[in-house]
């Protein structure tokens, strides 16, 4: 009987566990890379805001560290959000948008759309696994609404101002996986600071289910 309470307690506590990982419409939330302080996702049903704290070094080079809520998507899709980075930030360059990831290892291959808190507005893409970061810068400083859509081995950047044009680009041949990590994220750029991040009006369309 002892063992009997023993194995349901274990599983209560694996079902809890697992409950607490996801937010919102994201499966999971954790800390990429070896970061010193530890971040967190919550989502406010209330006013359908996400708010992400974490910090991490940097993302950039071979070598990435943040805090991370995703999802796991197939196939295309597009993905929209309003991001705001909170306070005035130790670091000119704390970011946070979207991150669509290979895997959770540090070095893995990834794109991310993003807006730092100098208003550098940015793609950021590694190809390859191990491989070092490249960028598109935007012209559009501080944007308020970052959208991404992947479309086969394409990905096409949208960013814009409230109340005015979008700007977009295509960016091609992206090798990707059908399976990909797909959510939010943020980085204090300061590996000793964690900084924290809203996002509102937050959507992931996909055609096929």
């Amino acid at each position: 009987m002892k063992n009997l309470c023993f194995t349901f307690a274990l599983f209560i506590s694996f079902i809890a566990s697992k409950a607490q990982s996801s937010v919102g419409i994201f499966e999971n939330y954790a800390d990429i890379g070896a970061v010193l302080k530890k971040g967190n996702s919550t989502f406010d049903k209330a006013t359908y805001k996400y708010t992400l704290a974490g910090s991490g070094e940097n993302m950039w080079f071979k070598r990435d560290e943040f805090h991370y809520a995703w999802k796991k998507l197939k196939g295309d899709f597009i993905i929209t959000t309003q991001p705001t980075l909170e306070g005035n930030g130790v670091d000119p360059h704390r970011k946070s948008g979207w991150m669509v990831r290979t895997s959770t290892d540090t070095s893995a291959a990834m794109v991310c759309l993003t807006v730092h808190g100098d208003g550098l507005t940015a793609f950021q893409f590694r190809k390859k696994n191990g491989t070092n970061t490249e960028e598109i810068k935007i012209p559009t400083l501080g944007a308020d609404i970052l959208q991404l859509e992947r479309r086969g081995r394409s990905y096409f950047v949208s960013v814009a101002k409230l109340g005015q044009p979008f700007w977009s680009i295509e960016v091609p041949d992206i090798d990707f996986p059908e399976e990909l990590m797909v959510g939010l994220f943020v980085c204090s750029h300061n590996p000793n600071v964690i900084e924290q991040g809203t996002f509102i009006n937050t959507r992931i369309f996909t055609a096929v289910k």
